[in-house]
């Protein structure tokens, strides 16, 4: 729904006549269905993946798709449609490490996205400061998810508790937690099998990976992809650990925390830090943009397939944080031809280009739903303010 122009709500259902008897029940089909027209995924995604391109492939002030896509609050949304895909009939899981970034970059190109067919499920990235700052900061976290998984309703009310403990009147109450956490991380187990953190200590790029089979031998197509690929470049530039189904919780549990496990690890170690995620195009996977200040500890780890990236950096005391993240993003725009945002909000601290911020004005022209996103004014009907 959105606020229209006289101020009264208006309903956007894009699919009104395919939904009966309630919003739970299957979609129903009538003469003005878009049912099985509509585009409920983005359709040509895969393609884009594996196409040399200066476009990142998502980011957040892409303009297409109908209101609801990346709308930063200007409409309210109720309720989405989405496509289903079937599940694989036989699934694997890797580990790799890599002594360089080219090399990751390469199997990147000539593995995993050759083509749209052999897409694997998951590809995760992360850099040496991911993985030292996760296992020295993240280990309690990693161990509730390991055995409980991401979602379950035990981590989600043990994070309300730290959210609950953060917000208390006290001084110094923001730290307590993770204050506790970095100085009892040693108590908890390697969230890794132990032949993967001396993987990790051994080179300095890592990507875990998940593939599937679905039905026209796309995974041993993968499969063989990667073991040529293994074989031309040899064990001093990359070595592979295939995972057992039983380790793929560790997987996704050391990689999950790498976030809070920064806050934790700068908390810990009193120093200061910013987290920005940003989109690269495809042609676009080197070393990272440099900085006139260098951090104490800079994370990069991304949704390796995508080329989404999240960084976290940590600088000493007295550093501007806000300038230093500011020269991270116009680095990342000039000369990587990248967009930052690239899955979180503008909200106020970010400008969104001006096509995006006329497509906010149009949902919301009266700028009472989420008013100042994205370098727009927080006035009525988006009057400049004094402020």
């Amino acid at each position: 729904a959105r606020i229209g122009q006289n101020g009264v709500v208006q309903q956007l259902d894009h699919y009104q006549s395919d939904v009966r008897q309630g919003f739970i029940r299957a979609m129903a089909y009538s003469s003005k269905s878009e049912n099985g027209k509509a585009k409920a995924s983005d359709t040509t995604y895969a393609s884009r993946l594996c196409t040399s391109c200066s476009q990142p492939n998502r980011f957040n002030a892409d303009c297409s798709g109908i209101d609801c896509n990346r709308s930063e609050g200007k409409v309210l949304i109720l309720a989405t449609v989405h496509d289903t895909f079937p599940r694989p009939s036989a699934q694997k899981y890797f580990w790799l490490s890599f002594a360089d970034l080219e090399t990751a970059a390469a199997f990147r190109a000539q593995v995993a996205l050759h083509n749209p067919k052999d897409l694997p499920i998951s590809m995760e990235y992360l850099d040496r400061d991911s993985f030292d700052v996760i296992d020295r900061a993240g280990r309690a976290l990693a161990t509730m998810i390991k055995f409980l998984g991401p979602f379950s309703s035990v981590v989600s009310q043990l994070w309300a508790f730290k959210l609950r403990v953060e917000a208390l009147p006290f001084e110094g109450a923001p730290l307590w937690v993770d204050k506790l956490l970095h100085t009892t991380n040693f108590l908890f187990p390697s969230t890794l099998p132990k032949r993967l953190m001396e993987a990790g200590k051994e080179m300095d790029h890592h990507v875990s990976l998940q593939i599937g089979e679905f039905g026209d031998d796309n995974m041993s197509r993968f499969l063989d992809r990667m073991q040529a690929f293994t074989r031309s470049h040899g064990p001093s530039k990359v070595v592979v650990h295939e995972c057992a189904q039983s380790e793929a919780a560790s997987l996704t549990a050391f990689r999950f925390v790498a976030a809070p496990a920064f806050r934790t690890w700068c908390v810990g170690e009193g120093v200061q830090g910013f987290s920005v995620d940003y989109a690269l195009p495809n042609e676009f996977a080197g070393n990272p943009p440099p900085l006139a200040q260098k951090p104490l500890r800079r994370m990069r780890y991304s949704h390796f397939g995508c080329n989404v990236v999240h960084e976290d950096l940590a600088f000493s005391k007295g550093v501007d944080t806000k300038k230093a993240k500011m020269e991270l993003k116009g680095s990342v725009e000039r000369n990587c031809h990248g967009k930052l945002p690239a899955e979180h909000g503008h909200g106020i601290e970010y400008h969104a280009p001006p096509e995006t911020q006329e497509r906010w004005r149009a949902m919301d022209p009266l700028n009472v739903m989420n008013p100042g996103i994205g370098g727009l004014s927080a006035g009525y009907k988006y009057e400049q303010t004094s402020n």
